[in-house]
Formats: structure tokens, sequence, C-alpha cells
């Protein structure tokens, strides 16, 4: 079902409300209902976890910076559940404040290949445990020129630990923020592929992209369904529990403060079908997901 399908279902099916449609004295407007759907269908994805992302970039791929542990968590992340690192490591594993300190030693300190998670240390932020030294990490006035795509600074010694195809991540100037790429590197300048805007000197935080963290998440929907598209976008999640929607937007609907609308009763009822359906989803995702354990006797053994 697209949205105005569901939009539709829910009024003429459920709510009966077509006397005034389009007449501007419905009782509850397309906005409403669609503001609704996407707060349930929000609703629907946290607490069943039906989106299972580890692909996304925009939602999945952190670069790891020199000498830097704590990464923005893109805000539809739900729940992380592991990551792996590009350069092979295969399990990142979750872990909270309170494992850490009673498990390794001066974590909050410790340097080297990321291990672990802690997600929201801060507020939309994860850091890593340990985390990438400071090599790579270059910091203070900067001479940039648009001419040969460089990067300048006397004594920094960019050839010691920048490569051809390195990419680094440049903060503090006025012009040259972003990502870039190393083209070459001597130990006072280093060229890149992508253009550079002339600033002498800057200030500025150069920061090398050590690794590359991908999460295994499950997150919210990409994005909200709207009006302008509703004939044309659908809820993402599994096209069978689309109509099982309605009963979370009718929830919403009859508890609107409104003498014509309230209705306790009925909001009720639809809270009590939409949590069944909720229940059911997340059976069925298990099932989906995890293998039957089976005990068999080991080879060799009969």
């Amino acid at each position: 079902m697209n949205t105005k399908e569901i939009l539709t279902s829910t009024r003429v099916d459920k709510l009966d409300d077509v006397k005034g449609y389009g007449k501007g004295y419905e009782l509850w407007k397309d906005e409403e209902l669609l503001r609704h759907l996407n707060f349930i269908l929000n609703e629907w994805c946290r607490q069943t976890l039906c989106f299972r992302d580890s692909s996304t970039e925009a939602i999945c791929k952190i670069s790891l910076l020199a000498n830097q542990y704590i990464f923005p968590m893109d805000s539809r992340i739900v729940a992380l559940h592991k990551g792996r690192l590009l350069s092979g490591w295969p399990n990142i594993e979750i872990k909270d404040e309170l494992w850490l300190d009673d498990n390794i030693f001066s974590w909050e300190t410790r340097v080297g290949e990321p291990r672990y998670l802690v997600p929201d240390y801060e507020a939309a932020k994860l850091r890593i445990v340990p985390y990438f030294n400071s090599d790579g990490y270059f910091s203070g006035p900067m001479t940039f020129a648009t001419a040969d795509k460089s990067i300048t600074k006397a004594g920094a010694n960019f050839s010691t630990y920048l490569s051809v195809g390195n990419q680094v991540v440049i903060t503090g100037t006025t012009a040259n923020q972003g990502m870039k790429t190393v083209v070459t590197a001597t130990a006072d300048a280093f060229t890149v592929s992508e253009a550079v805007t002339d600033e002498t000197p800057s200030a500025a935080i150069i920061q090398k992209v050590r690794d590359t963290l991908w999460l295994s998440t499950s997150r919210l929907p990409l994005i909200q369904l709207s009006l302008a598209n509703w004939e044309t976008e659908s809820p993402e999640i599994n096209f069978d529990y689309h109509p099982k929607l309605i009963d979370g937007i009718l929830r919403e609907a009859y508890s609107k403060q409104d003498a014509e609308c309230y209705d306790p009763k009925a909001a009720d009822k639809h809270r009590i079908l939409f949590e069944a359906s909720k229940v059911l989803a997340k059976k069925e995702k298990y099932r989906l997901r995890h293998s039957s354990r089976v005990l068999r006797p080991h080879p060799g053994a009969m």
C-alpha cells in the first residue's frame, strides 16, 4: 500500500470521515493522519527493530580519525548490534561504561586498534575503545594553495604518516573543510585530488582516516512519508504489515482532544490491536533471522 492508500483506507473504511472531506470541514485533515502515520511507523521500527541495516553509508559508515575517540551517530539509529573494521577485524563489540570499568584498564585513555563501541556516549555520539593515536594528526597554521592543490606546514613531517591514496579530514579552516585524498606527500607539504581554496596562513586540523568502521544497526525509516509523494511512497516495512499501521493511526486519531473526535474506548481498542501486531511482527522477525539450535552428537561420537 502506498501512503495515499493507507490514509484513504483509514479515513473511508475506519473513521468514516468522508462527508466533509475536500470541503474543509472533515474531522481529520490529511496532514494530521500523515503525522500520525509517520509517528506510529517510527514507533513500529523502534519497538520491532525490523530495519536491520549494515550497508547504508549515511547510517552505517564512520571514518575513524587519528587522535579522536568520539564520533557522530546517526539519529535514525535505534539499536547498535556490532561493528566491523574495513581493515579486517570482524567484530567490534557493543559495551557500556560499567563493563569497560570492570574489564579494560584505563579504557578512557587507551590508544590502539578499536575493539569496543559505547553507543550514545554523548548525545547522538558514540565512543570507540581503544582509539587511534596521533599518528596522522596535524594542527596549527597551514597554507592552502589553489594552483597545485597543496597544503603546507613547515616541520609537519607529512610524508612520515601520509602516502598516496590516504584520506584526510580537514577542519578549522574557513574554506577547505572536508575530506580529501592524498596525491603526493613531502615533509612540509602534500597535495590532494580535490579542489583547494587559497588560505594563507590558516589555522587548521588535519586528521588521517586510520580505518573505516561499518556498523550493524537497527534504524528508523530513511525518510519520512509526505503528502507530496503519497501516491509513490510506501512505508519501508513489509507490505503485509501496511494494514496493521492503520490501528496505530486510529489510536492517535481517536485521542484527538476534540468533542467530535475524542473516543478513549476506540483509542484503547486500536492501541491493543496495534500492540498485538507489533508483538507478532517482532516474533516473525526473530524467527526469520535466527536459526534453530538442535543438539546433535559430535562427529565421531557414534
